[in-house]
């Protein structure tokens, strides 16, 4: 066995051997002196002991300090050969790492003549340091005074006890540092024999009243049955898991902790190691949570409002209350696991994906109207509302909806009736309105065709000419005006169509401009585009009615020979059309005014022809209609600019 392996113990019993055979050896010396005999067969054998010793066994000369013999060992740990260190001295080898330590040596030899396991620091051939037990007694060989010293090496026994020492000393702090209570249990009675301060805090003692007492003298147990519990689990296994106790604190406060045991024997007495992870602030919070959620599961079953929590991804039904069961008249069973495409309850899917795309954008969605199918087939109305929330890592739906379908039935009934009572009062106001609209064209057509029948004979061809040229334009402004209060009459009571479909809004502005120059030749018509349009969602027709509006009123209040520019701009979001003429403007006071029904300018048009007042007020309603807006800037005397947007409704 090499030294490292052996224990301190051990070492020491070799070199009380090793020192019994050197004295029998230095005993028959002297015999053989005495007697003048040569070596006998026993001193042979010591002799070979002395070399074969396992322990370092040398004999100096106290005289000049040079090795008289060493043994294989010596030889073996210091790294030199028996040959090398015979005939010289320790100084020779510088052996002694600290030359206080070779003083101490002398010193011991010179005080007592001997002495026992000291240790000593030496420094072999490779250089290594090593730790030696040594044991020397002064002896007399030939009449010569000698040194016979006896050493083991200790080396990696040394570095075994600093491990342990270390080992001891980290397990110390960390029993003591522990967040977790630590106690150390003598098995046989159950007393306390060391704890660490979170344990104290714990169970609410100082040290000092804890160690060398028992559970039951300081009344820890809550349950004398998880006592019982604890007790028979370590007879049987020795060890204990996570098992959750209730202790009971000096103040007589309950704590609740995790309890882990392990027993062990320690110096041949059995002990037990406990564990403890304080846990009551969870529970408590566990217990609030519990019935925290019992609650909202109560109040989540029970309300009003129809409740589901679906997955985002598939829309998958974890929970729905009562008052979805009854809605939809599917059970909770039916429902459960099953998505809402197998169960059909969207009547449009794609307003499912509209509304998931709005609440991954903005976390929630608010009061959308949705229409869903029930169990029977029945179409509902529902004001939609939801959150987005997280369920075991799956991302989920909170919907919160309302049926609204009995109140959107009693609102389409009351706007039917409002829209009735709006056209019987729209036509009403038109009908006194345009009273006066209708009987100054009549009048004149009247009182130039009396004219023609009764004079018809005196009148010159070109008198005839010009009498029915009046009766033509005024037959014109009747029809224009019977045509817009018919489209006045539909956008009042929200009947009028608009049919969107894609179109070329650069076609359609080339189109408007080229019958324009036809129908006012004497005006010069500017048309300014982009170099490109997307083709955009409108009705084509109702658009070119709003443009032809706005270029006719540019033809009506501007002089011949000025300028009408048609100008389209576009940018991310809407098109922007602008009509600007050079004519007369509009006042600051008629501004306000000028989308009003029957509003005539008090600076009359330059042809002569006035308007029915109705143009403006229909071209509002189908810009409106279309999503967008109107408006018109003016100063009198420099001119109008009309302005009107489209919302950029690209077209697939």
């Amino acid at each position: 066995m090499r030294d490292s392996q052996k224990t301190r113990k051990q070492l020491l019993a070799e070199l009380v051997e090793a020192r019994r055979q050197l004295e029998l050896l230095a005993a028959a010396e002297v015999e053989r002196k005495k007697a003048g005999k040569e070596l006998t067969q026993s001193e042979e054998k010591f002799y070979k002991a002395f070399l074969s010793s396992p322990d370092m066994i040398i004999i100096t000369s106290i005289k000049d300090g040079k090795y008289i013999d060493v043994n294989e060992s010596f030889a073996s740990i210091t790294g030199y050969t028996r040959q090398e260190l015979i005939g010289h001295t320790v100084e020779d080898f510088n052996f002694f790492v600290d030359p206080q330590e070779q003083a101490r040596m002398t010193r011991l030899l010179q005080d007592r003549g001997s002495f026992k396991n000291e240790e000593f620091t030496f420094r072999v051939r490779s250089g290594e340091i090593r730790q030696w037990l040594c044991s020397a007694e002064i002896i007399d060989i030939d009449n010569d005074t000698c040194m016979i010293a006896v050493a083991a090496d200790i080396t990696e026994l040394k570095k075994m006890e600093q491990a342990l020492r270390d080992s001891e000393e980290k397990f110390s702090k960390a029993f003591s540092a522990s967040p977790n209570a630590v106690c150390l249990v003598n098995v046989a009675d159950s007393r306390f024999i060391e704890i660490n301060d979170s344990f104290a805090r714990f169970v609410g003692y100082g040290k000092e009243e804890i160690i060398g007492h028992t559970h039951d003298e300081l009344n820890l147990w809550v349950n004398e049955a998880d006592k019982n519990r604890m007790g028979k689990t370590l007879e049987e296994t020795g060890t204990l898991v996570n098992l959750i106790f209730d202790s009971r604190m000096k103040s007589g406060e309950i704590r609740t902790g995790l309890f882990s045991a392990q027993t062990l024997d320690i110096g041949g007495i059995r002990r037990m190691i406990l564990v403890i992870t304080d846990i009551t602030d969870q529970v408590k919070t566990e217990k609030a949570l519990q019935k925290s959620e019992e609650k909202f599961a109560k109040s989540f079953r029970a309300s009003p409002g129809i409740l589901s929590i679906t997955k985002v991804s598939d829309g998958t039904y974890l929970e729905v209350n009562d008052s979805f069961s009854r809605v939809f008249g599917f059970s909770r069973e039916e429902t459960i696991g099953h998505n809402s495409k197998e169960m059909g309850v969207w009547v449009n899917p794609h307003d499912r994906d509209k509304m998931v795309r709005e609440l991954t954008k903005y976390g929630r969605v608010s009061n959308r109207e949705f229409r869903f199918r029930t169990k029977a087939g029945e179409i509902r109305t529902l004001l939609f509302s939801a959150e987005q929330i997280e369920l075991d890592g799956e991302s989920c739906v909170l919907a919160v909806t309302n049926d609204i379908t009995d109140y959107k039935r009693m609102e389409a009934q009351a706007f039917e009736a409002e829209n009735l009572r709006q056209l019987d009062k729209l036509r009403t106001e038109l009908l006194a309105n345009v009273s006066h609209e209708l009987r100054t064209p009549l009048a004149s057509i009247k009182g130039f065709a009396t004219m023609l029948m009764d004079y018809g004979k005196r009148l010159t061809a070109k008198e005839k000419h010009e009498y029915l040229e009046t009766i033509d334009k005024n037959v014109d402004r009747l029809v224009e005006l019977i045509e817009q209060l018919l489209e006045m009459s539909r956008l009042g009571v929200g009947m009028l169509s608009i049919r969107k479909a894609p179109a070329d809004f650069i076609t359609l502005c080339q189109t408007v401009i080229s019958e324009a120059r036809v129908r006012a030749a004497d005006h010069n018509f500017v048309l300014e585009l982009p170099p490109q349009l997307p083709r955009i969602n409108i009705d084509d027709r109702r658009i070119r009615q709003v443009l032809d509006n706005l270029i006719d009123n540019a033809v009506k209040y501007s002089d011949s020979g000025t300028e009408i520019a048609l100008t389209v701009r576009k940018d991310s979001q809407e098109i922007l059309v602008t009509v600007t003429d050079h004519g007369v403007g509009i006042s600051k006071n008629d501004l306000p005014r000028v989308f009003n029904r029957m509003f005539h300018s008090p600076r009359g048009p330059k042809t002569g022809v006035p308007g029915a007042g109705l143009g403006l007020s229909i071209c509002k309603g189908l810009i409106e209609a279309h999503g967008g807006k109107i408006w018109i800037e003016s100063e009198e005397g420099i001119g109008t600019k009309c302005f009107f947007t489209l919302p950029l409704e690209t077209a697939p």
